[in-house]
């Protein structure tokens, strides 16, 4: 017996097909994403020292040949950790209830920089401490920063416009003003130049009123 199809027959069924080219591509991804995710889990548990070709290809239970294929070795490896970081520092800038005064904001910006150094200091050492020497940011890398200190630049920039236009270049090198002296405070206490937490935490507040008085004027 011929029972006729309705007109909803085959509706929420996938159609479009994919190649076998762009199966092999989101597999590839996936498991890129995957050796990332183990390479963090290590660089958090154990610090960078423990992120090694073996000591990752050992964790995903899979051999060295795969994860050289993927990153080219270490320095690969090292990158993609290093954007990783740029992803975590961008998601803890979205994560400010910014008030619209700019003094204010730049404050909680920079409280929030605090904050991820202490709680990701592995990912931190990555991204500015030098903990793989192999490794030099190249361009992808740079913007993955870029785009990091977004909420920064464009804080600085919607001051900047009250008083005077500014560049895009002028912000990015007012956004370097404010970045240089934070990250100066952080990497003393993170090398243990400065190893008083109390001393650290003062030290750092001064540093922050100093930018907002000399960017904001308050």
């Amino acid at each position: 017996m011929n029972v006729p199809l309705s007109p909803s027959a085959g509706k929420g069924l996938t159609t479009t097909a994919q190649t076998l080219q762009e199966a092999k591509l989101q597999h590839t991804d996936h498991l890129r994403r995957s050796v990332v995710q183990a390479a963090a889990a290590l660089l958090q548990e154990h610090g960078p020292e423990a992120v090694t070709v073996r000591r990752v290809a050992d964790k995903m239970e899979c051999s060295t040949k795969i994860i050289y294929s993927l990153f080219t070795g270490k320095e690969g490896l090292a990158k993609h950790l290093y954007l990783e970081g740029c992803h975590l520092l961008s998601r803890t800038f979205e994560s400010v209830p910014l008030s619209g005064d700019p003094a204010a904001d730049m404050r909680l910006l920079a409280h929030a920089y605090w904050q991820f150094s202490q709680e990701h200091s592995s990912f931190y050492q990555v991204m500015f401490g030098g903990s793989f020497a192999e490794f030099k940011p190249d361009e992808d890398s740079l913007q993955g920063m870029r785009t990091a200190l977004g909420q920064v630049s464009e804080l600085v920039a919607g001051a900047s416009g009250e008083q005077e236009s500014l560049d895009e270049r002028k912000t990015l090198e007012t956004v370097r003003l404010i970045w240089a002296p934070l990250h100066g405070v952080i990497h003393l206490y993170l090398t243990g130049q400065i190893g008083d937490q109390e001393e650290i935490v003062r030290l750092y507040d001064r540093t922050v009123a100093m930018i907002v008085h000399s960017v904001f004027g308050e």
